[in-house]
């Protein structure tokens, strides 16, 4: 109802709008303050030959930027905004499109599969008239109630809307609401969210946005942000003068948290790496699409195809095969994650006008939490008054979480409140300290535990525990040192509302003589506590910035020489405080702050930016420069860099280098920082353009204190040569190879530490039709030739990947393969339930077959068998604790259908064609390094169990007889499904394997055969819970007859056999199974259907039914008589509308009957 209602005020909130009427042109300007990674610039394709970009005046040729679809992606770093003009396609090309969306599928009342019901006699009678709007979309309304279940709701919501509401006015509206609390995958480059509600009004330059949307930075030089929010956006455009106005107004919630990492990479560790939030939560969701990630200051692309993925819901970053991570990778990412504290409001308004030459900009941006509404975190009196005496120093908002409850809980670790006396320095002191117990009467107290690091804490995690949390155990401290020893304490760190406000105001004129001079200025205002007016005084900051820039044309020619000079200053008060950070990514490590990771970080300070600058260009040749700047900060730091670069193309030869040289001086130390890099490249035109290029850099990171080198200086050499042919090749092939020395500071000097080799091979081939293959390859071996100097260990590091696609013999056989090998970590996963209501879950807790304690443990809880029972859902918690592995990842599908060669033919080929295959097979692999483990083989079965963290592999061979036949088929098939995941509690390993033989055989049309016998075995294995390990035997014998008398009724009756048996240890539990079941359906025209199914099963079980095998065997049911029933009514009330109604029933051995019922009403529109 909310969306509804916020549909329903969008719509009458148009009668404000007014505007022009809206341009019919495909010509598009866009301005682009901060020129970088890849931008977004319309909502459709562009036609990247209209694309005229400029900067300063000067076009700039595709060397420095590529089109791809609707955004435009830099390829050389810019430092002024740039102005770019072009025209869109009438389409989106990048926009999935399908003639047959598979999800909509139904079938048709006798059973076949159609893509949409027709009936021309019946009337075009929609649920709702939009006139002059095209929309589609569904509503779906649900309730579940029975004897064993709480009532359960529930329902979704789905529109698509676009046209026009007269008098000008458009409108285009998306608006999903669904029952799925995940966000999407970050696998893709493009992301599908699952709840979102976007309206949008439009009226000639004026625009109104409501519900989920982004909002992006202005073209400001302070201001940065990029925000997910619900609420609503302004735009307009108009006239003022002779000039063009443009406002831009935001009010809403925003949904999330700044964040900035800078990883701590390990040599060959793809990933996953676990990102945190700006206070250090170790557990977070990050917002889909708000992640930038940097690797080595190159911004990155996601996507499998791409860079790196990112599972927002974990948290994790996993870069993939095209992207080799070492000990000397540079990785940053910002991003947004989900923060509910408290509520947090936002406002932004932007005013820009543009005259002749001239423009003038305001910015605004205020984000506040609330005081009074809290969201997840609910603030007692008393926890107020820690945040209030904290100011901010939010150091001192820690308060205790143990708490008493008066009555025992199962799913809450319970502790008893006991006391030891410890001995320091000859010295009894009295301890109060908490101990786990299951017992009722002792176990009063619960608590929450926070990582302080350690020896700060007094307690570890005691992995020893199955309970439903994760359980800590104390330590007493040390009694030589009379230190602590823990890693935990039970204790929360308080967040404080914050308030963040940024205002700035600038203006940019292009005066005579390609002049352009740009000033902004900014305040921001940061309260780090709204609960206290303490600390108060440093919340006012202010910052400025101004940047000349003039081009001198040396002579009359055109396309001659110019001489681009600039000038630039940039100051912040110490307290300024920005959005999110406005610099470069890696402004500190240019400027010998961070260390050769790009990891540092510098204390507030007043700060001081100087940068002059001259450029000699010429068209078709290259350019030539030289940059001065400096850098001050208070008293803590002067430094003074100068800069050179040289671009040179002419001829086939390119020639591209920059250097760097960078002296400080601080109040201990002083520093120097060198980076020469030179690129050398040729093409061959009489080798069909193949390109030759020579690479080489050196960076030297002097910091000393006196003569001695600090242990934070770095140096290093590296060099390399680098072989290609043109991408437009029908083979195309890139081969790398790059050297590079490391020397650690020792003393007043540099020693050599280690030499890294790295090989790289990259190519496609298509020259064959129907034969596709693409192939990346990375070789890096690390050596140490000072073990002193360094903790890394020698050793090589491959990453691979090979895909091949094949199609031959007209169609008869396709193939698709592809290859992968990685290295990275896996991380060890915690489990808890958490208690739903009753038929609103996924699993069931089973105390009955274990201790019966009352208290949950891990290997307590099943999947339960029918929903109806099913009353906890499973909460995965991903732990710091990530084990090192070598991964290997296989997808194999080979389909073999002989019929388009050989349906023709004759003879023995004819009959050959009825056959056909088709097999799949799917690896996941990831291994601890270990003698005689060979991580690239997928086929090495052989592998012990602590070699072995994961596992999760497919493979499936169906070999069919007459599969396309319409009276009889055969099936022959074998599957083979396993998974294993590492816990904390050690790991648990599932498998099914078995073997299938189907027949159909349709004796007529009205009588129709299918019979399928089945052989396998089920296993489970269990490293901590023994009690849980099974391997049972399976026979399954299942014949079905079904009589359709004509097109609207429908029998089906069947008989099911199976026998269990297992042969894991000496209990030999097995039961044997007969099931008789008949189902009937009986169909009225295309309004109504009417099902019923009622199914008897005789179980013939041996052995102690109350285990965790007794249940695996007997999956919900009993020993003797067990009766199922279900009956469902499906009704069309008209062409939009549908009600369906289900009964189940079901009697169990002794046990009580249980009744569910269903209703739902379902809405298309």
């Amino acid at each position: 109802m909310r969306k509804l209602l916020l549909l329903a005020v969008c719509v009458l909130g148009v009668v404000t709008l007014h505007a022009q009427q809206s341009s019919l042109s495909n010509l598009r300007e866009r301005t682009i303050a901060a020129p970088e990674g890849r931008q977004i610039l319309d909502s459709l394709t562009i036609a990247a030959a209209s694309v005229i970009v400029k900067a300063a005046d000067t076009l700039l040729d595709t060397s420095y930027y590529r089109i791809d679809n609707n955004a435009i992606v830099w390829q050389k770093p810019l430092t002024g905004p740039v102005e770019i003009r072009y025209r869109v396609l009438p389409f989106n090309l990048g926009r999935p499109f399908a003639r047959l969306d598979t999800a909509q599928l139904q079938r048709d009342t006798v059973g076949a599969i159609i893509g949409l019901r027709y009936n021309p006699y019946e009337r075009d009678n929609p649920l709702v008239d939009f006139k002059g709007l095209d929309y589609s979309g569904s509503f779906s309304r649900g309730v579940s109630f029975g004897n064993s279940q709480d009532l359960v709701l529930n329902s979704s919501f789905n529109l698509q809307l676009a046209g026009n509401l007269g008098d000008g006015i458009e409108i285009l509206a998306a608006i999903t609401d669904e029952n799925i609390p995940l966000q999407a995958e970050g696998n893709t480059q493009q992301l599908r969210e699952f709840d979102k509600i976007f309206i949008q009004l439009k009226k000639g330059n004026t625009k109104l946005i409501a519900g989920d949307y982004e909002l992006q930075r202005p073209a400001s030089y302070f201001m940065n942000y990029f925000k997910k929010l619900q609420g609503a956006t302004f735009s307009t455009q108009q006239t003022l003068g002779k000039g063009l106005l443009s406002t831009n107004a935001s009010l809403a919630v925003s949904r999330g948290q700044f964040a900035r990492n800078q990883l701590s990479q390990q040599e060959g560790n793809q990933g996953p790496y676990r990102l945190e939030g700006s206070q250090g939560e170790r557990f977070i969701i990050i917002l889909a699409g708000t992640e930038r990630v940097w690797l080595d200051g190159q911004l990155l692309l996601r996507g499998l195809e791409g860079d790196y993925v990112i599972d927002y819901n974990r948290g994790e970053l996993t870069f993939t095969s095209r992207r080799l991570i070492t000990k000397d990778s540079r990785i940053i990412i910002e991003f947004e994650y989900a923060d509910q504290s408290y509520l947090r409001s936002l406002y932004a308004f932007n005013v820009d006008y543009q005259l002749q030459g001239l423009r003038l900009y305001v910015n605004a941006f205020s984000q506040q939490d609330s005081r009074t509404s809290t969201g997840d975190q609910q603030l007692t009196d008393t926890q107020k008054r820690v945040l209030r005496d904290a100011g901010d120093d939010l150091s001192r908002a820690v308060v205790s979480t143990i708490d008493t409850i008066e009555s025992t809980t199962a799913v809450r670790a319970t502790y008893a409140l006991r006391t030891a006396i410890w001995n320091c320095n000859g010295q009894d002191t009295s301890i109060q300290y908490l101990a786990y117990t299951t017992n009722p009467d002792s176990g009063r107290y619960v608590a929450r535990f926070s990582l302080v690091g350690a020896g700060r804490g007094d307690y570890v995690l005691d992995t020893e525990q199955s309970a439903n949390e994760r359980v800590y155990r104390w330590v007493p401290p040390d009694p030589a040192t009379c230190q602590r020893r823990g890693d935990y304490a039970p204790i929360s760190q308080l967040t404080a509302p914050e308030q963040q406000q940024l205002f700035t105001a600038g203006a940019e004129w292009k005066l005579p003589r390609q002049t352009l001079l740009r000033t902004e200025i900014a305040m921001s205002r940061r309260d780090q506590n709204r609960f206290s007016s303490l600390d108060s005084g440093d919340d006012l900051g202010l910052a400025g910035f101004a940047t000349l820039s003039r081009d001198f044309r040396l002579g009359s020619d055109s396309s001659g020489w110019t001489l681009n000079t600039q000038a630039g200053y940039e100051f912040t008060q110490q307290n300024f405080k920005a959005l999110n950070p406005y610099r470069s990514q890696e402004f500190l490590r240019d400027w010998n702050i961070a260390n050769v990771q790009g990891v540092g970080s510098a204390p507030a300070a007043g700060e001081h930016l100087g940068r002059a600058a001259l450029a000699l260009r010429r068209a078709g040749w290259g350019q030539v420069g030289y940059e001065l700047s400096t850098f001050l900060r208070d008293t803590l730091y002067n430094g003074l860099r100068h800069g050179a670069m040289v671009q040179f193309q002419r001829n086939n030869w390119h020639i591209e280098g920059q250097s760097s040289w960078l002296q400080t001086s601080e109040t201990l130390r002083r520093t120097s920082f060198s980076r020469p890099k030179i690129q050398l490249s040729r093409t061959f035109p009489a080798l069909a353009n193949w390109r030759l290029s020579l690479q080489g850099e050196r960076e030297k990171s002097e910091r000393r204190e006196g003569d001695i080198l600090e242990a934070s200086s770095f140096y290093y050499d590296r060099y390399g040569v680098f072989l290609q042919n043109p991408d437009t090749a029908a083979v195309v092939l890139g081969l790398n190879a790059s050297r590079r020395t490391d020397y650690a500071p020792v003393a007043t000097d540099f020693r050599r530490s280690t030499d890294a080799t790295e090989f790289n091979v990259n190519g496609q081939w298509s020259k064959l039709k129907g034969l596709q293959t693409a192939l990346l390859f990375s070789y890096r071996r690390l050596d140490i030739a000072d073990t002193t100097l360094t903790p890394q260990r020698a050793g090589a590091t491959f990453l691979s990947r090979f895909d091949v696609g094949a199609v031959a013999w007209k169609g008869a056989l396709r193939s698709t393969t592809t290859y992968e090998i990685t290295s990275g970590q896996e991380p060890q996963i915690a489990f808890t339930y958490v208690k739903v209501a009753q038929g609103s879950g996924t699993h069931i807790w089973l105390d009955s077959l274990f201790n019966n304690d009352g208290k949950i443990q891990l290997n307590e809880m099943e999947i339960a068998p029918f929903q109806d029972q099913a009353d906890y859902v499973r909460v995965s918690l991903y732990t710091n604790e990530f084990i090192r592995t070598n991964n290997v990842n296989v997808n194999q599908s080979l389909l073999l259908d002989p019929r388009p060669v050989w349906q023709t033919k004759k003879g023995f080929k004819k009959w050959l064609s009825r056959f056909s295959t088709q097999s799949t097979f799917n690896l996941t692999r990831k291994t601890r390094q270990a003698d005689g483990i060979q991580p690239w083989n997928p086929f090495q079965l052989a592998i012990a169990d602590t070699a072995l963290v994961s596992l999760n592999s497919t493979i499936r061979n169906t070999l069919f007889f007459d599969r396309a036949n319409p009276r009889y088929d055969l099936q022959l098939g074998q599957s083979d499904n396993r998974n294993r995941i590492v816990q904390t509690t050690g790991y648990e390993a599932r498998r099914l394997s078995e073997y299938l033989l189907r027949g159909r055989w349709n004796a007529g049309t009205t009588v129709s055969l299918v019979c399928a016998w089945a052989q396998g075995q089920r296993e489970s294995d269990s490293e901590f819970f023994n009690n849980k390990d099974y391997r049972l035997l399976f026979t399954r014998i299942e014949p079905q007859v079904t009589y359709l008398p004509n097109k609207n009724f429908r029998v089906v009756g069947g008989y099911k056999y199976q026998f269990d048996r297992n042969t894991l240890g000496d209990r030999g539990e097995k039961a044997t199974q007969h099931q008789l079941s008949v189902e009937a359906t009986l169909n009225r025209s295309a309004q109504s259907q009417l099902r019923l199914r009622v199914s008897y099963i005789r179980v013939m079980f041996e052995g102690e039914a109350a285990t965790p095998v007794g249940f695996a065997i007997l999956n919900g049911l009993q020993n003797g008589r067990n009766w199922l029933w279900n009956l469902g009514l499906n009704r069309q009330l008209s062409r939009n509308l549908t009600l369906s109604l289900s009964y189940e029933g079901r009697q169990t051995g002794e046990s009580k009957t249980v009744h569910v019922g269903r209703a739902q009403v379902s809405a298309l529109f």
